[in-house]
């Protein structure tokens, strides 16, 4: 690991996993057999609105 992607990590915390992309009606991801939007829509768009919030407070001149 690089010393970049070690101060990123320790400036960032640790990375979390990407959010999927699925449509309304989509299956969810998880294989519960339901539609996404019934299932784990909510939590996810939580999920990407805190990501877009703690992108808008990071340092902007970082250089990451």
């Amino acid at each position: 690991m690089g010393i970049m992607q070690t101060l990123k990590r320790l400036a960032l915390g640790n990375e979390s996993e990407p959010v999927p992309d699925l449509g309304r009606n989509d299956a969810c991801w998880c294989g519960s057999g339901k539609k996404y939007k019934r299932c784990h829509l909510a939590t996810d768009e939580r999920k990407r609105s805190t990501e877009r919030a703690s992108a808008v407070r990071s340092p902007a001149g970082m250089g990451f």
